[in-house]
């Protein structure tokens, strides 16, 4: 198996430390995560939930508490691979194993003038 194969899927990653990702909201030493890439520092996964509490109006004053919000945003970081312990995968598991996306337009293409050319 190689990584290629489970971009997008569910993994369970165990963390060596946690104080690395503690200051970007991740509580846990263990959890499951949607692996969206990987690259020579390490591994790209979805964040489980930003959450923006807006609790002050635009000139910086304390906003009572009906008219407070929160924003659920979408974002991805890096687990360094030197920070990784382990990592699981669960081929075929509902939920967790997702097809892999292949695009069929591999290779050369030629349009209707140039396979007129040469014949």
């Amino acid at each position: 198996m190689k990584l290629d194969d489970i971009i997008g899927d569910v993994v369970f990653i165990s963390f060596r430390d946690l104080d690395r990702i503690k200051e970007i909201g991740i509580q846990e030493t263990t959890g499951h995560y949607k692996l969206k890439g990987y690259d020579h520092l390490g591994l790209w996964l979805e964040h489980p939930g930003v959450i923006i509490k807006h609790i002050v109006d635009k000139k910086g004053r304390p906003l009572p508490p009906l008219k407070q919000s929160e924003e659920r945003i979408d974002a991805i970081f890096m687990a360094h691979w030197d920070n990784v312990n382990t990592m699981m995968h669960y081929p075929n598991r509902k939920g967790f194993d997702f097809p892999i996306k292949v695009s069929n337009k591999i290779g050369f293409t030629f349009n209707e003038k140039q396979k007129a050319k040469k014949k």
